[in-house]
């Protein structure tokens, strides 16, 4: 269901971002943007969900657990309408967090109520799927109510051209997909389900520490590319602040996650967990190293308009990760997964940090 949100997605976090960031003091211009977002993320819908009905009727592994998978649509259907790029683009992203919290809020009592055994797990799927779509449909009441656009609009040749805008950071999303996704899919294959079970223990700790960062790097997005094209200057100049500050602070929460990871996972997962650790450990220094490869990639390549050399980055360390993910899962198993993931983005960091400097764009002293 990750890879048909993916196919949803299609990058528009990041061109759709960028283009409402541009015009954001033009009603008529943004109103274009949005609808043709909206219109080009329902064909591509409209793929998912052809591709879910062939999985399920197909692969043996999913034909038995259909009706999960199809109790987590919503998750699809939420993705298109919830317009977390709109938010990011104006700058409104304690909307954001309204519409998320919202939502989420749900989750935890809706469960304990209505999830009670095993059979209980379409339930816990639908629930979860759920709130990605109540959330959209907040954000989309938010911007009607607001009038931040006008009313409904169908313009072909503008969705051709977002489809068209979004091609390069789809092919680097999917490419991202090859060592984040994929890697847990991988695992599973190979190693088994208990494996997994470490594995991801370690890696929704991991994940819950990198998304403190997060808003901060979504608030800087929009303001640089609305300062790129007039205040060149101050753009770079706060891509380079960044890197300081919120590099800084990813070094630290990298520490921390190193030296505390029995600790956390002791209190965080409980008993039985003690493989994740060793998990965690390999992961702790992922927020720091993400952190610089977002400030390289998306908010300095992209600004300067580096997309095709961005997705080629991408899709060379995505075909380099799956090299070496398998020897590495065969003989460390969810160890083995979490060394590659780490030296994947290490050298995805490594190379977009060679391009910028061989472009004379100089973030480090």
């Amino acid at each position: 269901m990750q890879y048909l949100v993916l196919l949803t997605d299609y990058g528009f976090n990041w061109t759709a971002t960028q283009q409402i960031a541009k015009y954001k003091n033009d009603k008529n211009e943004i109103t274009q943007i949005f609808w043709s977002v909206i219109f080009s993320k329902l064909m591509l819908a409209v793929a998912a969900f052809v591709v879910l009905a062939i999985v399920c009727l197909f692969v043996s592994q999913y034909k038995n657990v259909w009706y999960i998978l199809l109790a987590f649509s919503p998750l699809i259907i939420g993705n298109i309408i919830y317009p977390v790029w709109f938010f990011q683009g104006m700058e409104k992203m304690k909307w954001i967090t309204l519409c998320t919290i919202s939502a989420r809020c749900l989750i935890i009592p809706l469960t304990f109520l209505f999830v009670n055994s095993s059979e209980d797990v379409w339930l816990a799927a639908l629930i979860q799927g759920s709130v990605n779509l109540l959330a959209g449909i907040i954000g989309l009441f938010l911007i009607m109510q607001r009038g931040w656009i006008f009313g409904i609009c169908f313009n072909f040749p503008k969705i051709k051209q977002s489809l068209k805008d979004g091609w390069h950071v789809f092919l680097s999303t999917s490419a991202i997909s090859l060592y984040t996704t994929s890697t847990t899919v991988i695992l599973g294959f190979i190693a088994g389900p208990v494996a997994v079970g470490y594995f991801n223990a370690a890696n929704t700790i991991r994940n819950a520490a990198q998304g403190l960062l997060n808003p901060i790097m979504q608030a800087i997005y929009p303001r640089i590319n609305s300062l790129f094209d007039s205040e060149y200057k101050k753009a770079l100049s706060l891509i380079k602040k960044s890197i300081r500050i919120v590099g800084g602070l990813a070094f630290i929460g990298s520490m921390m996650l190193f030296i505390l990871a029995p600790y956390i996972i002791s209190i965080g997962v409980g008993k039985g967990y003690e493989e994740s650790v060793t998990v965690l450990r390999w992961m702790a220094f992922l927020p720091f190293v993400i952190i610089l490869s977002n400030i390289f990639g998306v908010q300095t390549m992209l600004t300067h308009d580096y997309k095709k050399q961005f997705s080629r980055i991408l899709i060379l360390s995505g075909v380099f990760n799956l090299l070496i993910i398998f020897p590495l899962i065969i003989h460390y198993s969810e160890t083995g997964a979490a060394i590659s993931l780490l030296i994947t983005e290490s050298l995805v960091t490594l190379l977009m940090y060679l391009f910028l400097r061989s472009k004379r764009i100089y973030l480090i002293k």
